[in-house]
């Protein structure tokens, strides 16, 4: 049970977040208010209200944020002289004529969230019956729930509209690296008293601790989960934190500045990786060493097209789970070989996941909806026994696969657009180091449910870049050519008056002096004899 500091810290982050819209830029403020709202602020601590979203960490920071970016683009707009909140200018309109590839992308989007929005409305309407299983009774959907689900999807996806409108320009997504990177380091040293001293700050500061706490001894230690759900949230933002610190070590080698020298970010790079082994989250910590020296090793374009290699097989894979085309006993196999008990732990998950794909299959369209329809209970008990542990299956269960494609499609799609676009757009090194962040978060969504206000900021940036990227491209296409200036004389051959003799005066040259039009029609015609 949370205590009361907790609720006073929660309630007073928009205190926060305006005196940092109020000092900082927009961009700047922005990434702190929802950075350091997901990171800093109690979980399972809010207040539910009827028909509202839940005011907790998640909605307090991004509606703060969003009304303060509101409030600031039009106190700009309406004094256009002022400095200090600078608010990037949008893509610039394409011109007659221009490609489709540009509108394709917004057009893409824009119909990706109608399809979010209106997935509410299928949910509801198809799950009106109430569920009965043993003395368990699961109420039906109601309209009242249609308006819930809807808003609740509209303050998760608030960081992505936000970062698409504000962190599109590459000087910003330099700084949401950095930030990545200044809070990974507080973070660690955190993550390294609770290794050292039981997993506790949660307890110590806001009086309750938010998960199982024998989930969080490994290995005859502890994994710190400091003030997130659980300590795999730790595992995976320190990974995308090392991804971030190895792009800035890259882009300070290439370009100078970001604060430190190369071999600064290369220092922090081997302390972070350092603080991930010892958080002793083992998938985090593989998908790190896969990641970092791909970012090393392949160029801008290449980090694109590992980017979207990954989102593909992130929005494809449970098409190819249910499909059987993923190896599940060699990859059983192999952790076998590491843990026994690791193994047993991935094995349950599986299984978990073939009976909840069958579940999901029974109304495939629009899901089961909220109230726990989509689990599997025991007929005599009415007990739950299944367990959701990856974020597409609970997406498949709960909105079906309209919801999947919408949510995941929203996600992945900027990822699709730049891989697609990589050798066009003219891209730097920021921005497909910010896509490797997306990736290696998208494919522990696999195995995890770690979709976070990071996840949808970080997305969110991706699509205004791109977006700002290609418009400048195809306007430049377009751009119609000058017209040709009316010639009024025989044009000057290149260097004749260089190679005139001496005493003797140069022509004159029509493209630099006019010409009259006696002198024109000398040029034009021969002279007659007079008569």
């Amino acid at each position: 049970m949370p205590n009361s500091f907790a609720y006073l810290v929660l309630f007073s982050w928009p205190l926060v977040v305006v005196l940092l819209f109020w000092k900082l830029s927009v961009p700047r403020a922005l990434v702190i208010s929802i950075l350091g709202g997901y990171l800093f602020l109690p979980e399972q601590t809010g207040i539910d209200l009827p028909i509202l979203p839940m005011l907790d960490k998640t909605l307090i920071p991004s509606l703060a944020a969003g009304i303060m970016c509101l409030v600031m683009s039009r106190r700009r707009a309406a004094r256009p002289g002022m400095t200090g909140w600078p608010v990037p200018p949008g893509p610039a309109p394409a011109a007659p004529g221009t490609p489709l590839r540009t509108n394709r992308g917004r057009l893409l989007f824009r119909l990706l969230f109608v399809l979010l929005f209106l997935t509410p409305v299928l949910t509801v309407l198809q799950n009106s019956d109430p569920i009965f299983v043993g003395p368990l009774v699961l109420p039906g959907l109601r309209p009242y729930d249609m308006g819930a689900i809807i808003m609740g999807l509209g303050v998760t996806f608030l960081p992505f509209l936000l970062a698409q409108r504000f962190l599109a320009r590459p000087e910003d997504q330099v700084m949401l690296l950095r930030a990545f990177v200044i809070a990974a380091l507080v973070y660690s040293l955190l993550g390294l008293y609770e290794v050292r001293m039981s997993p506790q700050l949660n307890n110590m500061i806001y009086g309750f601790f938010p998960s199982s706490f024998l989930q969080h001894i490994r290995a005859g230690g502890f994994r710190p989960i400091v003030f997130l759900p659980h300590g795999l949230w730790v595992g995976i933002f320190l990974a995308m934190s090392i991804v971030a610190a190895t792009t800035m070590a890259l882009w300070s080698r290439r370009h100078g500045g970001g604060g430190l020298s190369a071999f600064g970010w290369f220092a922090t790079v081997l302390w972070l990786l350092l603080a991930l082994f010892l958080t002793k989250a083992v998938g985090a910590l593989s998908l790190t060493l896969i990641f970092v020296p791909l970012l090393i090793l392949v160029g801008v374009q290449g980090q694109l097209l590992c980017a979207m290699i990954v989102a593909g097989v992130t929005l494809f894979y449970p098409l190819l789970r249910g499909a059987g085309w993923i190896p599940i006993d060699t990859v059983y196999e192999v952790a076998l070989s590491f843990s026994q008990e690791r193994a047993e732990s991935l094995k349950y998950r599986l299984d978990n996941e073939d009976d909840l794909l069958e579940r999901a299959a029974e109304k495939p369209l629009a899901g089961w909806g909220s109230w726990g329809r989509n689990q599997i209970y025991d007929p005599w008990s009415g007990r739950q026994t299944s367990v959701t542990d990856g974020a597409w299956i609970i997406m498949i269960g709960v909105f079906g696969w309209v919801g999947y494609i919408a949510h995941f499609g929203l996600l992945t799609a900027p990822l699709f657009l730049l891989g697609i676009s990589r050798r066009k757009l003219g891209l730097s090194l920021e921005s497909s180091g910010l896509a490797m962040v997306l990736a290696i978060n998208l494919i522990d969504l696999i195995p995890n449910g770690t979709l976070t206000p990071l996840t949808y900021l970080v997305a969110g940036a991706l699509a205004g870049r791109y977006a700002m990227a290609a418009a400048p491209v195809a306007g430049k296409a377009a751009a119609p050519s000058p017209p040709k200036p009316e010639r009024t004389a025989w044009p000057q051959p290149p260097g004749l008056a260089a190679r005139m003799p001496r005493g003797r005066a140069a022509a004159p040259d029509p493209a630099s002096a006019p010409v009259r039009a006696a002198d024109s029609r000398k040029y034009r015609q021969p002279r007659q004899r007079p008569e």
